[in-house]
C-alpha cells in the first residue's frame, strides 16, 4: 500500500502556537457532523493568527452556532487529524486553514475526501478578485477547492546601502545578478547573495523560472521534466555563485544566517514578501532604511520579470458540512476577501483588493530604504504558472537539499545534479498516488 506522508510546512509566520491543552480540548466531542435538522455548529479550525478574526465572525453572526479551535501550524496536522475522522465517520471541522497550502492536494485527493469543490459555492466574479495564479495551489483538474488566504511572492531583496557604498547597481536580469555576485563575493568576502536550500533555492530559482518539478496536471498526475532549459538555466547560473560561496545551503531561519546579518553580508536576497517584516529586522537586526525590494531579474530570453512562491495560507470547506456548507462559505468568503479584516493581518493578503489596502501601511513603513509595494504588488501579479500543490512536498524539499544543494555545497556539477532530483521526484510522486507525465 502506497503511504502518506505530512509535508514539511510552508507557512508565514505565526504570532503564537495554541497550547497542547487547548488542542486536546478543541478536537474532542462529536463536531461537523450533521444534526437531526441538518445543521448543528459550524466547526471551525484555524491558527492562532486567525482565531480573533474568525471570534468576530462568531460574533456578528449569532445566529450561527460555532466552535472555534485554535490548531498548530504544524505540517501534517491537519490531514493527520482528518485521516482520523474518516475512520471514526466523525469529527470533521467544517472550515480549516492550512498553514501549508500544499496540503490542499492532500485533502482534495480520493483517498481523504475532504475537500469540497468551491466553483459552485463561490461565484467567479468573487474568486476573478484573488491574484492573478494564486488560486492555482488550490486547483486540480479544473475545479478549486480552496481559497488563498496570504500568498508569498518573492522579489529581490537588497541592502540598499551596502548596494550604494560598495558601487553596484540592482540587478534588473539574473545575468546581472550573477555579476553583482561574484564580484561581492570576490571584493568583501563572505558576502551573500542569495540562499538555495530546501524551498528557498527551489522555490525561489528554479520556481521563478517555470522549471516543472511540481507541475500539478490533476489530483492524479503531475508533470516533471528537469531537462527543460527553464531548469538548467538556473544550474548555470548558481553554478558559479555556488563555487564562488556568493550563495549559501544555510536556511535563512537559521541563526547561522542570521550572523551574516548582523556582519554586513546580507547584499542580495532574492526571498518571499513576508522576508520584508519578520526577517530582515527581527531575525538579522538590519537597521531600518537599508532594505530595499527590486522585482525579480528576468530569466534569459524573456522580458518579463516572474516571481516563485515561498509561504501562504489557504482555507478550506468541507465536503462533510451537509446543511452547514452555506455558512462555511460564507465565513470563508469573508476571511479571505474582506478588505478591512485582510488589510489588518501580517502577510501579503491573497485578494487583490485588499492587498491594495494593506499596502498603504507597507509604502509608509519606515523601516524600509524605500517603498517595497511596487516590486511587491508586481510579483502578486507575476506569479510563474505551473507552480501546484504536491503531496511530496516534504520529498521536493529534501530531495533538492541531496542533489542539487550538496552539489553547491561540494564544488560539484548542478547540471549534472539534476537527474538525480528528477529520478528522486519522480519516486517521491509515485509514492504519493501520482503518475508522472509529459
Amino acid at each position: 500500500m502506497k503511504r502518506w506522508r505530512p509535508a514539511q510546512s510552508w507557512r508565514t509566520p505565526t504570532l503564537a502556537i495554541a497550547t497542547a491543552a487547548l488542542l486536546l480540548a478543541g478536537c474532542g466531542g462529536t463536531g461537523g457532523g450533521d444534526s437531526a435538522d441538518g445543521k448543528g455548529e459550524l466547526l471551525v479550525w484555524v491558527d492562532n493568527t486567525r482565531t480573533a478574526a474568525a471570534q468576530q465572525y462568531e460574533k456578528a453572526h449569532p445566529d450561527v452556532k460555532m466552535r472555534i479551535v485554535t490548531i498548530p501550524p504544524d505540517a501534517g496536522y491537519v490531514p493527520t487529524k482528518v485521516s482520523l475522522a474518516n475512520r471514526s465517520k466523525s469529527g470533521w471541522p467544517d472550515v480549516v486553514f492550512l498553514a501549508n497550502p500544499a496540503e490542499a492536494a492532500t485533502l482534495a485527493s480520493d483517498r481523504f475526501g475532504y475537500a469540497a469543490p468551491l466553483d459552485g459555492l463561490v461565484p467567479k466574479s468573487v474568486r476573478d478578485g484573488f491574484a492573478p495564479g494564486s488560486l492555482d495551489t488550490c486547483t486540480f483538474g479544473g475545479k478549486t477547492y480552496c481559497l488563498r488566504n496570504d500568498i508569498a511572492p518573492t522579489v529581490l531583496w537588497y541592502d540598499a546601502k551596502l548596494m550604494k557604498s560598495y558601487g553596484y547597481d540592482v540587478p534588473r536580469t539574473w545575468a546581472e545578478y550573477r555579476q553583482v555576485g561574484l564580484k561581492a563575493a570576490e571584493d568583501h568576502p563572505g558576502t551573500v547573495v542569495g540562499a538555495i536550500n530546501g524551498k528557498y533555492g527551489a522555490g525561489v530559482y528554479f520556481g521563478s523560472s517555470g522549471c516543472p518539478t511540481r507541475d500539478t496536471l490533476s489530483l492524479t498526475k503531475v508533470r516533471i521534466d528537469l531537462t527543460q532549459p527553464s531548469c538548467t538555466r538556473v544550474a548555470d547560473l548558481l553554478q558559479p555563485l555556488a563555487e564562488a560561496k556568493a550563495v549559501t545551503m544555510v536556511v535563512p531561519t537559521d541563526p547561522a544566517f542570521a550572523k551574516l546579518g548582523t556582519q554586513n553580508k546580507i547584499l542580495m536576497l532574492p526571498g518571499p514578501a513576508w522576508f520584508g517584516d519578520f526577517m530582515f529586522g527581527p531575525a538579522f537586526k538590519i537597521p531600518k532604511g537599508r532594505i530595499a525590494a527590486a522585482a525579480m531579474p528576468t530569466w534569459p530570453g524573456e522580458t518579463k520579470s516572474y516571481a516563485g512562491q515561498v509561504g501562504g495560507g489557504a482555507f478550506l470547506v468541507s465536503a462533510h458540512a451537509g446543511g452547514r456548507t452555506k455558512e462555511a462559505v460564507d465565513l470563508v468568503r469573508w476571511m479571505t476577501t474582506d478588505v478591512t479584516l485582510q488589510a489588518a493581518q501580517p502577510t501579503y493578503p491573497a485578494f487583490t483588493a485588499a492587498a491594495r489596502k494593506w499596502g498603504e501601511t507597507k509604502s509608509r513603513d519606515p523601516y524600509y530604504a524605500s517603498d517595497p509595494m511596487p516590486a511587491l504588488s508586481a510579483a502578486a501579479n507575476a506569479l510563474r504558472p505551473g507552480f501546484g500543490a504536491v503531496r511530496f512536498e516534504a520529498d521536493w524539499q529534501t530531495t533538492f537539499n541531496d542533489t542539487v544543494g550538496k552539489a553547491a555545497e561540494s564544488g560539484g556539477d548542478l547540471r549534472k545534479a539534476l537527474p538525480s532530483w528528477q529520478d528522486k521526484l519522480d519516486a517521491a510522486a509515485g509514492t504519493s498516488d501520482y503518475t508522472v507525465g509529459p
